[in-house]
């Protein structure tokens, strides 16, 4: 654009300077040519005519002619200078047209860097990340650079403080940094190499990244950037890596750490003490996994509250926990489990007990394998299982159906009922005392999966929906893993699980047939099902006896086992008068 200019300027003077010369052209051509003519025409007149008369109208003559030719010569001189001049002026007044013209793209490009300029800041000011611009003379003297641009998240970020900064010195805004930060700033300025650090910032809770680069000679520049987030994040994420997310207690993967750095001398004696929850399985299949995660979490708590600072737990998987007790003796380790002990004895959920199972072994000296150690605790840990675990579980079978009872008082009733008519039709069937024995305990438990029935279904008054008969039918299956937990009950939880297998298949859960279905699960399903008409239910009222055994003959051969309906309506029901 300023060639363009300088080019105008230029065409605009030289045409001025031919005009001049011009000018001086006419001046020294009319000069020449009058006195040519006066000289030559002086000379030839009287040359020519001596007759004063005759030469004085020559020279009148001369004088017309002479005056006729200059002024045909100068006007031809001047319509030429001043086409000239007309030439110069359209060539102005384009020039001029010219400039007018990029004046005014000079005015409309002032006008775009200015909406550029006020975008830039209006951006630069609302960015989330903060950004500052420092001026020095001195390369070397980072600390006397002068804040010259900033923008308001850098202030309320990276400076902690309340007035504005600008135009004050690096080392007055950042008063508290670190050597090593110094040190990083002088070579990011020295080498003009991108540099990063952290920082923590106390007033507003936060953690921001800074990023420093050298964007001109003797200038630093920051940008700053909120990363707590992030940071609170990966802290979460470091914790999780070595903690349990449902006790809180140390994961397995920090127990395989420390099992190998704990090994050291100044740490003998080392107790290794193993801790199992017993009957974890029994809670989840009896009130679910919620009611099993609270379990753990009393059984990690009575841990926490009997150990010392030093000592490290660990959760190992669902039921196990290992304690690392560096620099203990036997004596206070026993204290420490019995304290344990008495605590468990108190703690409750779902009305059952918490128990626990634990073992110790102890690491005196380097003969010793850590492995060794470890292995013995385990031993003598699952040592005591084996002899409080079926106890417990006894106790808790009891309290689950105790439970069941509490949640629908209906549901005793009808157990205890069905427990006498199997242990009538045991006695028609004449089997053996420890056979009526089991039939009359199969009886009572037959329902005991319905302490994992949602209330609400067990308690509906009216007839079940699709979605809610779907969540009933599982009983059976949720009884069967209850009483398979117990040793002394695992046959008993087979018999459970096909009460409702129908004698042509068409039951459930597994479709079992004819001699497939067990002969006590046949002779529940009769008396369950007895039982079941002749009592009242939430959607109807009790049948009468009469309507109750036809309902069973007609299901003789289908649902039932014909020759046992037979049995039990001529040697229970009619013999015994067993009706309501």
């Amino acid at each position: 654009m300023w060639k363009r200019l300088s080019e105008h300027f230029l065409v605009l003077s030289k045409s001025r300077k031919e005009l001049k010369q011009e000018g001086i052209k006419i001046c020294v051509a009319y000069f020449l040519l009058s006195l040519f003519w006066i000289l030559s025409s002086d000379r030839l007149v009287p040359a020519v005519v001596s007759n004063f008369r005759t030469v004085m109208l020559f020279s009148m003559m001369k004088g017309v002619l002479f005056v006729l030719c200059t002024t045909i010569f100068l006007y031809y001189l001047i319509i030429r200078l001043l086409n000239k001049a007309g030439l110069a002026e359209e060539e102005l007044g384009r020039s001029y047209e010219e400039l007018k013209t990029q004046y005014e793209k000079i005015g409309l490009y002032d006008q775009k860097l200015l909406q550029s300029e006020e975008k830039y800041r209006t951006i630069i000011a609302h960015m989330q990340l903060g950004m500052a611009l420092f001026e020095g003379e001195d390369e070397t003297d980072i600390r006397h650079y002068k804040l010259i641009d900033v923008n308001p998240y850098y202030e309320e970020l990276a400076c902690d403080q309340e007035e504005s900064v600008l135009g004050r010195y690096f080392c007055e805004i950042h008063d508290n940094l670190e050597p090593d930060i110094w040190e990083l700033l002088a070579k990011a300025v020295k080498t003009g190499e991108p540099a990063r650090y952290e920082r923590f910032q106390h007033r507003m809770n936060v953690y921001y990244e800074v990023i420093v680069f050298c964007p001109g000679q003797s200038q630093l520049a920051l940008i700053i950037n909120n990363i707590t987030e992030r940071r609170l994040a990966q802290q979460r994420l470091n914790y999780l890596s070595y903690h349990d997310p449902l006790t809180g207690l140390y994961n397995r993967r920090y127990f395989e750490e420390q099992l190998r750095l704990l090994d050291q001398e100044y740490n003998y004696p080392l107790v290794i003490t193993m801790a199992d929850i017993n009957g974890l399985k029994l809670i989840n299949d009896s009130f679910g996994h919620s009611a099993g995660d609270e379990y753990i979490r009393k059984a990690a708590a009575v841990l926490r509250s009997n150990t010392r600072s030093q000592d490290i737990i660990c959760r190992l998987g669902g039921d196990e926990f290992v304690i690392f007790s560096p620099g203990t003796c036997e004596k206070e380790i026993r204290q420490m489990i019995s304290a344990m002990c008495d605590m468990v004895k108190i703690q409750t959920v779902n009305k059952i007990m918490l128990s626990i199972s634990f073992g110790y072994s102890i690491k005196s000296s380097n003969q010793d394998s850590i492995t060794e150690v470890l292995k013995k605790a385990e031993d003598f840990m699952y040592r005591k299982k084996l002899m409080e675990s079926p106890s417990m579980r006894g106790k808790t079978i009891y309290t689950i159906m105790a439970a069941l009872h509490e949640k629908n008082f209906r549901e005793e009733q009808h157990s205890l009922r069905v427990s006498e008519l199997c242990e009538k039709m045991g006695k028609a069937l004449e089997l053996q005392e420890d056979d009526i024995k089991e039939l009359k305990t199969v009886g009572l438990l037959h329902d005991i999966g319905k302490v994992a029935i949602e209330e609400g279904i067990l308690n509906k008054n009216g007839k079940l929906d699709v979605n809610e008969w779907g969540e009933m039918k599982k009983h059976p299956e949720i009884g069967y893993r209850i009483l398979s937990t117990v040793n002394e009950l695992s046959e008993m939880a087979d018999y459970v699980l096909a009460h409702h297998e129908h004698w042509d298949g068409s039951g459930y859960p597994k479709g079992l047939k004819g001699g497939e279905i067990p002969i006590q699960s046949r002779i529940i399903a009769i008396a369950d099902a007895y039982d079941a008409m002749i009592s009242e239910r939430s959607y109807r009222h009790a049948l009468p006896k009469e309507i109750a055994v036809s309902e069973l003959q007609k299901g003789a051969g289908t649902q039932f086992c014909k020759e046992y309906v037979s049995i039990f309506i001529d040697k229970v029901i009619n013999n015994s008068g067993t009706g309501a």
